[in-house]
């Protein structure tokens, strides 16, 4: 049983939606990683929402990762979650 406390990063909403979202290129429980940082974090998707980033300016999906143990920031930091920007996820095999 999971018993740590999870508190979710910060994404900023949308005031609207646009009138046609794009279908999400990942789903739920893929493994992703963070292709364009060298943090060398990855996790499983435990959710995704179609927002605003918090801290860059990048509007379209962004998954919400549950860091996997091996992960640099969990390992390191205790960090167990993050969002990743679309553009940025890699698909891990």
């Amino acid at each position: 049983m999971f018993s740590e406390k999870i508190s979710v990063p910060e994404v900023s909403l949308l005031p609207t939606l646009p009138a046609q979202l794009p279908l999400p290129k990942f789903q739920l429980d893929q493994t992703l990683k963070f292709g364009k940082v060298p943090s060398g974090d990855f996790g499983r998707v435990v959710g995704y929402v179609f927002a605003a980033s918090a801290t860059v300016q990048a509007t379209g999906y962004h998954y919400l990762l549950l860091l996997d143990l091996e992960s640099d920031s969990r390992k390191e930091l205790g960090i167990l979650c993050d969002w990743l920007f679309e553009d940025d996820a890699l698909l891990m095999m």
